[in-house]
């Protein structure tokens, strides 16, 4: 076991990395290989993996319906509808394939992967709700993803037991909100950042406990104020109405509210209840390093959008109290989960993907009860844990033993999955790395019946006319429509048309959050020492604190 920390270089970015001596430990109690790419490629090999928002038309393979699904029709998958993969209508195990000891274990995986059918989405218990993915118990929704529990809201992501709710990210417990991050308790709050248990709030940014405030930040117990001074009821209602009377005066708004961010003193990490951690948008964790969207978590280190992990590291999406897992995309409970993707329920797996209470497997695709399989055939328990010696021996000959699925298994085009969200690449390098590249992405070009200068500038004098138009991004030229729900929410908040489509809308809201790297500085307040890491950059313009000094100057 390594004492010390090590340095090594990724074999994929070429760029240095350092593995810890904790990792080490950790990598021990797993029985795993230590890793040979660096957090952000081992990262975009999971994230590969997932493709949320990219959505095509296709027949289902088993009943030929029509279905919505997050694989193109020129993918040689199978895709079946979600009735037609959970039916007993076929057996995952019929694929079951003999291990061969002459053949690399990637080279027999791909050749199964290849044969058995996949989920056309990710979609549990929703109604009214196809265009959805990653997604369960919800109701009335439109183009939401990695969502539950929601009523009534449309074009979003990670959204959590909201309703009414338009074009926000990371929201939680909230209504009649649009372009909302990182908030939770929220009524009728509009383009806010990280407010909480508020209402009434129009371009505000950390928020707490305050109602009908524009252009505030930091506040605590505001009300009636614009720009944190306090303002009459009637003076308030004047500015707002201002402000939404029409998109290019929203537009001004923005830019102010730009502005305002970047004078502003903001804490080092949204940390809350966490202790000797690093990373942002944390709460309630302890013990780890380089942790993003993360909550309950014990001795847990590079993780994004996490919820209750133990003892686990490399994971994404993984999700109530899994335990012992490692580089792992997609998970629900389970424990020792090594190199797999979508394992829900599962415990002891290796290089599986999209199965459900599988116990000891190794390379198995879509299995929804087992044990003891090896490539989705059946084994005795004597029988399982020899073969599986054996192919553990000739993984570590071939130097793929501990490693993440290889880029060219990927099922998406590295420019279909999160992965382009979090770790941008150009075709060219995406190609050099491995990864394979969707040149048809969906959406259609130069069908718009109304130009980019005559989209309506007020909500006012729009009808229901409106949506038989089709609409260009002023962004991206691609076309998109307004739909009926959408144009109530807007008239109801009194708010404009969109100029851009929902992809490039929600590209705006990602480019607003923080990035997922940390940069080591100092308290900007004057007199003060201490030191951490952020993932505020030095050459950004805002005021960063240590904890200690924000809550002094803020609370």
């Amino acid at each position: 076991m390594n004492e010390k920390n090590e340095k090594k270089i990724c074999k994929t970015c070429g760029k240095d990395f350092e593995i810890r001596k904790e990792d080490f430990i950790f990598f021990k109690q797993v029985k795993t290989a230590s890793p040979l790419d660096c957090p952000d490629c081992r990262m975009a090999r999971r994230l590969v993996f997932r493709n949320e928002r990219t959505l095509y038309k296709r027949a289902c393979d088993l009943c030929k319906r029509d279905l919505i699904t997050v694989y193109s029709p020129e993918s040689d998958f199978k895709v079946y509808c979600h009735d037609c993969w959970w039916s007993d209508s076929w057996d995952p195990k019929s694929f079951a394939m003999n291990y061969d000891l002459n053949k690399s274990f990637f080279e027999q995986y791909k050749e199964l992967q290849k044969k058995v059918p996949r989920q056309s989405m990710a979609a549990v218990n929703n109604v009214r709700s196809d265009y959805t993915n990653g997604s369960a118990e919800n109701k009335d929704c439109y183009l939401i993803f990695a969502a539950d529990y929601n009523e009534d809201c449309m074009y979003g992501r990670l959204l959590q037991r909201d309703k009414n709710c338009l074009d926000c990210a990371f929201l939680h417990e909230s209504e009649l909100c649009y372009e909302c991050i990182d908030s939770r308790s929220c009524f009728k709050c509009m383009f806010c950042e990280q407010c909480q248990s508020s209402s009434d709030l129009l371009f505000c940014y950390n928020m707490r406990d305050s109602n009908n405030c524009i252009l505030c930040t930091n506040g605590r117990h505001l009300s009636n104020s614009i720009l944190n001074v306090k303002y009459s009821k009637e003076e308030f209602e004047k500015k707002k109405a201002e402000i939404l009377s029409s998109y290019e005066n929203i537009e001004k708004a923005k830019e102010e509210f730009s502005e305002l961010k970047k004078n502003t003193i903001v804490k080092y990490a949204c940390q809350t209840k966490c202790n000797e951690v690093t990373g942002n948008y944390l709460h309630n964790c302890h013990q780890g390093i380089m942790l993003y969207d993360t909550y309950d978590s014990k001795n847990c280190s590079y993780m994004t959008d996490t919820e209750s992990p133990i003892d686990s590291q490399d994971c994404n999406n993984y999700y109530y109290k899994p335990q012992f897992g490692y580089n792992v995309m997609g998970a629900l409970e389970g424990s020792q989960l090594k190199n797999s993707a979508f394992v829900f329920y599962c415990n002891e797996v290796e290089y599986c993907e999209n199965c459900h209470h599988l116990i000891n497997g190794i390379g198995c695709s879509a299995i929804r009860r087992g044990e003891y399989m090896i490539l989705n055939k059946q084994y005795t328990k004597e029988e399982y844990y020899k073969l599986k010696e054996k192919i553990e021996e000739q993984m570590k000959k071939e130097g793929t033993y501990g490693q993440f699925f290889p880029a060219e298994l990927a099922p998406f085009g590295y420019n279909e999955t999160l992965a382009q969200d979090y770790i941008p690449l150009k075709k060219e390098e995406a190609l050099k790395r491995g990864f394979s590249w969707q040149e048809k992405i969906t959406g259609t070009y130069g069908k718009e019946t109304i130009k980019k200068s005559e989209i309506p500038s007020s909500i006012e004098n729009i009808d229901e006319s409106i949506l038989k138009e089709i609409l260009v991004c002023e962004e991206c030229n691609k076309n998109f429509r307004i739909t009926e729900a959408e144009l109530s929410f807007y008239k109801r908040m009194h708010l404009p048309l969109p100029h851009k489509d929902f992809e490039c809308r929600h590209k705006d809201r990602m480019l607003k959050r923080n990035p997922r790297k940390l940069w080591h500085r100092k308290c900007m307040k004057e007199g003060c020492k201490n030191e951490f890491e952020t993932s505020y950059a030095p050459d950004r313009p805002e005021i960063v604190y240590c904890e200690d000094c924000y809550k002094k100057e803020v609370y």
